[in-house]
């Protein structure tokens, strides 16, 4: 049963406690509320009743239900995310000084969070690709996913080569029976997916740094419905850094093969960048060009917009409403006394 975390750690055998505001918050608002005594025994003990029933609403107590009544959209497509992930997206020539692959997981939390119910996969390439998560509609599993992302060492690097997600990436549009997570379940469950349209999304400054020349990736354009290469980077281009664990200090990348061991510098390669895009027949987008990208977002959805579909899973329902209903008539009985006294 899919508890969230911040729940877990007030659970009462069966039941739960999910506090609206923090108990401590709530408790010292309650002792404020008592500590303006009203007048007379009876009036008093109302009082206290009233802040108790405060005090329990707020804690949102909740009990296992099986059977409940969710509305999701489901949206027949299957997203595909590239992501480049070699030490060039470090590259800090992005707006605000933020890194490439900052710029990219944030693009990609984007486009999650406006394809709801849709079914994603990530798959990663640096030396070799690697898929990271299989086709799954839970969006936590993906975004899990998206955030494990950082570039290799310098050290195990080997050059950058766009061409070496090419054959994964193949593999994945290719599996009709490409299983993915259920995130209704508790546990992960599998099933095999109806695969309809496929959208692929590619994440990718276009640099490509191992002397060698990109690959053609048109045989896979058949397989692809919709999406976009999102390019990453400047003409200018950027210094990159990392986190060295040998002296827990941030490292400068440097160029072996200048003279003097100068920090590297990573440009953008709009050519390479075209040429996916032209290759797998869908647009390229400068990452700072927001509104084409919400424009190819839009449009994506629009080719598979589905209606709600009613679903039943189990999980937890709220039962504050027990305190509520002596609350209501108690709170409406202190204002025709005030009313009368007034």
């Amino acid at each position: 049963m899919d508890i969230p975390d911040s729940i877990q750690n007030l659970a009462f055998g069966d039941f739960i406690l999910n506090p609206i505001l923090p108990i401590k918050m709530m408790a010292v608002i309650c002792v404020i509320l008592l500590v303006f005594k009203r007048k007379g025994i009876v009036p008093y003990i109302r009082q206290v009743i009233i802040v108790l029933l405060l005090f329990a609403i707020n804690l949102r107590p909740m009990y296992p239900d099986d059977n409940i009544k969710i509305q999701k959209q489901k949206i027949d497509i299957n997203v595909v995310f590239v992501v480049d992930d070699t030490i060039s997206m470090l590259a800090e020539d992005q707006e605000g000084y933020e890194t490439r692959m900052e710029a990219a997981k944030a693009d990609m939390y984007y486009i999650i969070e406006n394809l709801p119910g849709a079914r994603f996969s990530v798959l990663a390439f640096n030396n070799e690709a690697q898929v990271l998560s299989p086709f799954t509609d839970s969006e936590s599993y993906v975004k899990n996913a998206i955030e494990s992302i950082a570039p290799i060492p310098s050290l195990y690097a080997t050059g950058t080569n766009i061409s070496v997600c090419i054959e994964a990436l193949n593999s994945v549009l290719t599996s009709t029976n490409m299983n993915y997570t259920d995130s209704d379940d508790e546990e992960e469950q599998h099933s095999t997916p109806e695969v309809s349209r496929n959208m692929v999304f590619f994440f990718t400054d276009g640099e490509n740094t191992d002397d060698n020349a990109l690959d053609s990736f048109a045989r896979l354009s058949d397989m692809v419905a919709g999406g976009a290469v999102i390019g990453y980077g400047t003409e200018r281009g950027g210094q990159m850094h990392y986190m060295s664990t040998q002296f827990g200090t941030v490292a400068t990348i440097i160029d072996q093969r200048q003279n003097g061991y100068s920090p590297a510098i990573s440009k953008i390669d709009t050519a390479n960048l075209n040429q996916i895009a032209n290759d797998l027949n869908i647009p390229y987008v400068h990452n700072t060009d927001r509104s084409t990208l919400e424009s190819t977002v839009q449009d994506v959805r629009a080719l598979a917009e589905a209606e709600p579909e009613e679903l039943t899973k189990e999980g937890y329902s709220d039962i504050y409403f027990v305190f509520v209903l002596p609350l209501v008539p108690l709170i409406a009985y202190e204002f025709i006394s005030l009313k009368r006294r007034g």
